[in-house]
């Protein structure tokens, strides 16, 4: 080997060696946090695995002077006072404190798992507040402990209360499967809901959930109404919660251009618009033609009921009410004119579905 090549070689693995030799010298400072449960390098910049809530996780630490110094988690005094406050306001809320923190210390210490009485979210919720990440202790000596605590504890309240309605197999709290809703065999009543320039896109998501509720067959979309395909249609989604996805729909830019389709296309279905007038009739006096008719394959039988519903300001347009067969209202016995669009549609919508003697089932 040549000389040149030789000190080429040696130039290479003096930093690897005087790295070593370094090593050797100023040892990584290891520290366990069993609150935590995660071991944390804090002496030289490397990654390394470590442990949080039972997941594997890669973090990575900056190199520190033997100067520094790093809290990483709250005294023993800071956490006994967080957990008394929280304690306090669990047992306002009616939640068992003392056995609430028996199971967030066995799922931390034992195989057992999660207590089902309150859950993952919940037991998380308690240690995270309690036991605050690294990243968090800073907050948490900042924060109002008092306050802190009392939202802490509604939240627990919340997610302990959400896991046993989900544990509880007699409670309907789901939706049906994507695969099983399209299998289904779904039964659509001949009733129509037709928005006439609705403004708000939540109120449209919450008719669009009621429509599916109901077994509409339609809901139709006109002028400044938020559709599934058209302006809007987040939000619309969001609080439809995917009803939007499952109930048919049509939009139109008048209602006067939806109301010829509807008169065209459907002769045999009745108009009733939701208006307080004078001449408007209660909702529970008047008749609705369709019972006995369902939709299938797409098709809307001959006989059947549009509801027609107006902006949440204006109501229905006057120059459309006079294109209706019927108007209908709910009663008022407050001083109020009306009830909030999204709220006087199921009512009516459900008083129709009595009528036609629908049942579930």
């Amino acid at each position: 080997m040549h000389v040149h090549t030789k000190q080429i070689l040696l130039w290479s693995i003096m930093p690897a060696a005087v790295f070593g030799l370094s090593l050797l010298k100023v040892p990584a400072t290891l520290r366990f946090n069993s609150a935590a449960r995660r071991f944390v390098t804090t002496q030289y910049h490397k990654k390394t695995s470590i442990i949080n809530g039972g997941r594997y996780q890669t973090r990575s630490f900056a190199l520190l002077s033997n100067d520094d110094n790093v809290e990483e988690s709250l005294s023993s005094a800071e956490r006994m006072e967080r957990e008394g406050a929280l304690h306090m306001y669990l047992s306002s809320l009616g939640v068992d404190a003392s056995h609430l923190s028996d199971a967030v210390q066995k799922a931390a210490t034992t195989m057992a798992g999660n207590d089902p009485y309150y859950g993952k979210s919940a037991i998380k919720a308690y240690r995270t507040f309690v036991f605050p990440r690294p990243s968090k202790v800073k907050a948490a000596r900042d924060e109002d402990v008092e306050v802190a605590a009392s939202r802490c504890a509604r939240q627990i309240d919340f997610l302990a209360k959400r896991n046993r309605s989900h544990e509880a197999e007699w409670v309907r709290h789901h939706d049906a499967e994507e695969n099983e809703a399209e299998s289904k065999d779904r039964k659509l009543f001949p009733l129509v809901v037709l928005l006439d320039n609705v403004r708000s896109a939540f109120n449209v998501g919450s008719i669009f959930r009621t429509a599916d509720a109901c077994g509409c067959s339609m809901v139709i979309t006109t002028g400044i109404t938020p559709s599934p395909t058209g302006s809007g249609r987040e939000k619309l989604s969001k609080s439809a919660l995917q009803a939007d996805k499952v109930v048919p729909s049509k939009h139109f830019a008048t209602t006067k251009q939806a109301i010829e389709y509807l008169r065209t296309e459907h002769p045999g279905f009745c108009l009733v618009g939701m208006e307080t007038t004078e001449w408007s009739k209660c909702y529970t006096d008047e008749t609705y033609p369709g019972q006995g008719n369902f939709s299938e394959n797409g098709e809307m039988p001959d006989l059947g009921t549009v509801l027609v519903l107006g902006n949440e300001v204006t109501g229905v347009d006057t120059e459309i009410m006079p294109l209706l067969d019927k108007i209908v209202e709910i009663p008022m016995f407050g001083k109020k004119n009306s009830l909030n669009i999204a709220a006087c549609a199921p009512v009516v919508m459900y008083e129709i579905l009595r009528q036609w003697g629908a049942k579930n089932g």
